[in-house]
């Protein structure tokens, strides 16, 4: 099932982030348990998107590497706001765009990996058109219900 122990960690600790990063979605924010519920889903994150970088087993180094950089980016970033921006009267939005933005680039990443495993597809397909299909299908609905969520929410909470 997996092809080496780098995807396996990848695959708990990406099951961790999307365990975690859903319970802060859905609990109240700003208390103990969204902060250590944040950082559990950050440091899953983390783990995920390092492990990303040392998988192979679609290409040497290719478009997901790039999403996994960008990932650890968003993330950060995220995690970093109410550290570095706080005296920044926008630090609380920086936050919150990052943060939820990096969970539904998760979110559409399982979906694009489930797409790509129907067993009418097969295994990973190796790159071919099915597969960008698939996967550019699958990613693109994501965001765009995962960017108007964010942006309901936006307008409750700013």
């Amino acid at each position: 099932m997996f092809s080496s122990n780098i995807g396996l960690v990848h695959t708990l600790f990406a099951v961790v982030a999307i365990a975690s990063g859903g319970l802060v979605v859905l609990f109240r924010k700003g208390t103990k348990n969204h902060k250590f519920l944040g950082y559990v889903f950050f440091s899953a994150m983390v783990v995920m998107n390092l492990t990303a970088l040392f998988t192979q087993s679609i290409y040497s180094f290719g478009p997901f590497h790039w999403m996994a950089i960008g990932s650890l980016v968003f993330v950060t970033g995220g995690v970093a706001a109410p550290v570095l921006y706080r005296k920044n009267e926008n630090w609380l939005r920086i936050h919150f765009d990052l943060m939820l933005w990096s969970y539904v680039g998760l979110i559409a990443a399982m979906f694009s990996e489930i797409a790509v495993r129907v067993p009418a597809v097969g295994t990973v397909i190796g790159g071919g058109a099915l597969f960008w299909m698939l996967v550019i299908t699958s990613s693109v609905g994501t965001f765009i219900v995962g960017g108007y969520m964010i942006n309901r929410q936006r307008r409750s909470y700013f």
